[in-house]
């Protein structure tokens, strides 16, 4: 299993990314906390960590709890975008684990349903084995730095198209609207205004069901916001934790 790990003081973070990336999407969170213990790993069947790609939260949680168990010694903190946030909700729910002390929630919900479009996308792409054509507004913020989106787009290139598929459909099964309320956790809730996949509403409803929330929505941010506000991002969870 590939993962980038820097060592430090704890609680540790364990960084779980979202649908069709890998760890490098956090290596800007990473950089902006210099001292902390922190990981940010591989799903699986993507840059460097062996498959098969999995398709439901259920299952990516799974292998969370078996990287924690064998990996992380102390209390931890579980920090989730995207699809990965649907995976630290899960792993909150799930884990009986009295070393978990918090989740920290970018840009995500309980609920990730997908619109039908981007599901027919990527199996028509992994049929013909075309590109990837530009995804929709409000991934990144208006105007971002194209040297920025440039090596964004060199490591999505690290994870197959088959596997961002199924990272796909693994959001499109995950619902948990239900359920979040059991939370009983700390969680640190971050969303942007102009994120289109997961809009700020998806937040709201996270930090009104979540007893011990702590909701910051960040003005002009898109769905990228845990590249683009990286530094922002990092001062929260220090503030926080």
């Amino acid at each position: 299993m590939t993962f980038r790990h820097e060592p430090g003081t704890g609680p540790t973070l364990v960084c779980v990314h979202g649908s069709a990336d890998n760890h490098h999407v956090y290596d800007r969170l990473l950089q902006a906390m210099p001292g902390r213990e922190r990981y940010a790993i591989n799903l699986p069947g993507r840059a460097g960590t062996d498959g098969p790609a999995l398709d439901s939260v259920a299952q990516l949680e799974a292998f969370l709890s078996r990287f924690l168990e064998s990996e992380v010694q102390g209390d931890y903190l579980v920090v989730g975008h995207s699809l990965g946030g649907g995976v630290a909700l899960e792993h909150a729910l799930s884990s009986a684990s009295e070393r978990l002390r918090g989740i920290v929630l970018l840009a995500t919900g309980a609920r990730l349903r997908v619109h039908p479009m981007i599901l027919q996308l990527f199996e028509q792409v992994v049929k013909s084995g075309s590109s990837i054509p530009p995804l929709p507004p409000g991934l990144y913020e208006r105007g971002s730095d194209p040297a920025l989106l440039a090596e964004a787009s060199k490591h999505r290139g690290l994870t197959p198209i088959e596997t961002g598929g199924l990272d796909w459909r693994a959001c499109d099964g995950f619902n948990r609207m239900d359920d979040v309320k059991g939370i009983r956790l700390p969680a640190l809730i971050v969303a942007g205004t102009q994120d289109a996949l997961t809009p700020v509403k998806y937040a709201r409803f996270l930090a009104a069901q979540i007893p011990a929330s702590e909701l910051h929505i960040l003005e002009g941010a898109g769905h990228m916001l845990v590249v683009e506000r990286a530094v922002e991002i990092a001062e929260l969870i220090c503030r926080r934790w």
